[in-house]
C-alpha cells in the first residue's frame, strides 16, 4: 500500500493588507521530499496523526511537500504554484492513495479556491479511481471543487482546536480502510447561508456544542464514516462563503445528503444565537482586565493574528496610554521598521517611536510612544497552544519596551513579523512570567482561551476594529453570496 502525503495549510484573510510569500512559508514550516518526517510540522498535528496510522498498517509513505503558515493575508501566485507543483510532481504514478493536510480556508491573489485547484491537479495526476483523503480545519469553507475531487473529508470537532492529531489519524484510517475493502467512499455537502464571528464557535457549550453533538450522533448511522460541521471563518470575500456540513459515507448507496441537509437546517435555526456577544468596548474591556483581582487576558478581536490580521493594531495601546487605572499591561504589536530601530538601539536606551501607519481613527492609527528598551531578541518562538502543535514561528528582530506615561504601566513587545498571539510565548521570548502582570493581550476570538489557560482562565473580549472585526458589517465584501445571514435576514 503506497500513500502519498503532503500539506498545504494556511487560513487566509481577504481584508488584511500585504501578502503571504513563499519566504513566509519557509520561515515557518516548509519541507520537501526526504526532509519530511512524522514530526516536521509538529508532533501533535494532522500529519503526525496520519503518519502513525499509515505506519501502523505497514503502508509505504511517499512524502511530497509540506507547507504550513500561520494565518496571514492572501497567498501570492508564485507561492501557491511552487507548493502545488511540488506536491503534485512528487506523487508517484503507482500510488494507491493520497492524503493531504489542508486548512480549507486559504485564498490566493489569483484564485479564491486554491485548495480546490490543488485537489483538481492531484486528481488529474492520479486518475478518477484512486482515493484522495483530506483533513480540514473546522473553519474551512469546502467548495464545490473540493467536493468534486476528495473521496474522504473530515475536520476538527473542537473549537478551540485541540484535536488536530485525531483528525489526521481519522482521515488516514478511513483511507486505509477504504483501500483494504476496495470501496470508494463518497462526500456529501450541504450549505447554510450564514456566516458569524468565531466568538461563539465553542464545542463545549451552547448552540455550537449542540450542532457538534448532532454530527457525532449522525456517525452512528450505518455506512456513515464521518460528519463535520464547517463554521467557515468569516474574513473571506469569496463566492462560496457560508457554513457547510460535510458527510463522508462508505459509498454512493448511503444517503449522506439528507444527514448533511438536516444538520445545516439545525445550524440555520440557531443562527441568531451565534450573533450574541460578550465583547466589550475596548476601553471597558481593558479597564475590567486591569482591575481584575488576578491576571486577565484581554483579547483584541479586530487584530486576531490567528485569523490572518497582521498584528499591527494600536487600539489597545492607545487605550492603555490614556488609562487612569493603575497596574501593569503587556501587549504586542508587529511593525518591522519600528522593531528594527528598537532592536538596533539596544537594551537600556530610551527611545521615541512612531508605530504603524494608519490614518486617524483607523485600527492601526499611527501612534507615537516614548519608553525604555528593557530587552531585545532575535530568536524564534515555539507555540504551546495545542492547535499549533509545538511549531516554530519567527517574530524577527524584537524589543520589550516599558512605557510609563500613564498610571497604567504598559510593556510593549514590538516585533517585526506577525505571530499568533494565542498563548503567552511572544512574551516569554523575553523570559517574562506574565502572571506577574495585571493584564495580558491575546489576538484571537476564541482559541486563546486554551493557549492562555496555563497562566489564567480569566478573560475579556475587546470589540476592536480591524481585518478580523467581530462586527462583520464593518468589512467590505464584494464577492460574497446573497442572501447571506446576517447581512440579509
Amino acid at each position: 500500500m503506497k500513500i502519498a502525503v503532503g500539506a498545504f495549510s494556511i487560513e487566509s484573510n481577504s481584508f488584511a493588507h500585504g501578502q503571504t510569500t513563499l519566504d513566509d512559508f519557509k520561515k515557518q514550516i516548509y519541507f520537501v521530499g526526504s526532509e519530511i518526517t512524522r514530526d516536521c510540522a509538529g508532533p501533535t498535528v494532522e500529519l503526525a496523526g496520519a503518519w502513525d496510522v499509515f505506519t501502523e498498517h505497514g503502508a509505504e509513505i511517499l512524502p511530497t511537500l509540506v507547507a504550513t503558515s500561520s494565518p496571514r493575508p492572501p497567498v501570492t501566485r508564485n507561492a501557491f504554484e511552487t507548493i502545488s507543483r511540488g506536491i503534485v510532481s512528487a506523487i508517484a504514478s503507482d500510488v494507491d492513495g493520497v492524503y493531504l493536510s489542508l486548512h480549507g480556508a486559504s485564498y490566493c491573489e489569483h484564485d479564491d479556491d486554491p485548495e480546490g485547484t490543488l485537489l483538481e491537479m492531484v486528481r488529474k495526476k492520479i486518475g478518477p479511481h484512486k482515493l484522495i483523503a483530506i483533513s480540514l480545519d473546522l473553519h474551512a469553507y469546502y467548495t464545490k471543487k473540493m467536493l468534486a475531487h476528495a473521496d474522504i473529508a473530515t475536520a476538527y470537532r473542537t473549537a478551540p482546536h485541540i484535536d488536530l492529531y485525531e483528525t489526521g489519524a481519522r482521515a488516514a484510517q478511513l483511507l486505509v480502510d477504504a483501500l483494504a475493502k476496495k470501496k470508494k467512499p463518497k462526500v456529501f455537502r450541504a450549505e447554510a447561508a450564514m456566516i458569524t464571528s468565531a466568538e461563539r464557535h465553542d464545542n463545549t457549550k451552547g448552540p455550537f456544542k449542540e450542532l457538534i453533538d448532532l454530527c457525532r450522533k449522525a456517525e452512528e448511522e450505518p455506512g456513515v464514516l464521518t460528519v463535520s460541521l464547517l463554521a467557515t471563518q468569516p474574513w473571506l470575500d469569496v463566492e462560496e462563503l457560508g457554513w457547510k456540513v460535510i458527510v463522508t459515507t462508505s459509498g454512493v448507496d448511503v444517503d449522506g445528503q439528507s444527514i448533511a441537509d438536516e444538520i445545516a437546517r439545525e445550524a440555520w435555526n440557531r443562527r441568531e444565537q451565534f450573533m450574541e456577544t460578550v465583547a466589550l468596548p475596548p476601553q471597558e474591556a481593558l479597564h475590567q482586565a486591569v482591575t481584575s483581582p488576578s491576571l486577565c487576558t484581554v483579547s483584541d478581536l479586530g487584530d486576531a493574528t490567528n485569523g490572518g490580521s497582521p498584528g499591527d493594531s494600536t487600539e489597545l495601546l492607545r487605550e492603555a496610554l490614556r488609562s487612569n487605572d493603575s497596574g501593569t499591561f503587556i501587549l504586542s504589536i508587529a511593525d518591522a521598521q519600528a522593531a528594527a530601530r528598537a532592536y538596533e538601539a539596544g537594551a537600556g536606551k530610551e527611545i521615541t517611536l512612531s508605530l504603524c501607519d494608519g490614518a486617524p481613527g483607523a485600527y492601526n492609527e499611527k501612534t507615537t510612544i516614548t519608553g525604555v528598551i528593557e530587552k531585545v531578541a532575535t530568536k524564534k518562538i515555539q507555540y504551546t497552544h495545542p492547535a499549533a502543535g509545538g511549531s516554530l514561528d519567527d517574530p524577527g528582530p524584537s524589543a520589550l519596551i516599558k512605557i510609563t506615561i500613564s498610571p497604567l504601566t504598559t510593556y510593549l513587545v514590538l516585533h517585526s513579523n506577525p505571530v499568533r498571539v494565542i498563548d503567552p510565548v511572544i512574551y516569554e521570548l523575553f523570559d517574562l512570567d506574565v502572571r506577574h502582570f495585571s493584564a495580558v493581550q491575546a489576538k484571537s476570538p476564541n482559541g486563546f482561551k486554551v493557549g492562555f489557560a496555563r497562566v489564567t482562565d480569566e478573560f475579556r473580549l475587546a470589540n476592536t476594529e480591524g481585518p478580523t472585526s467581530a462586527d462583520l458589517f464593518t468589512l467590505t465584501f464584494n464577492k460574497r453570496p446573497k442572501p447571506l445571514f446576517p447581512f440579509e435576514k
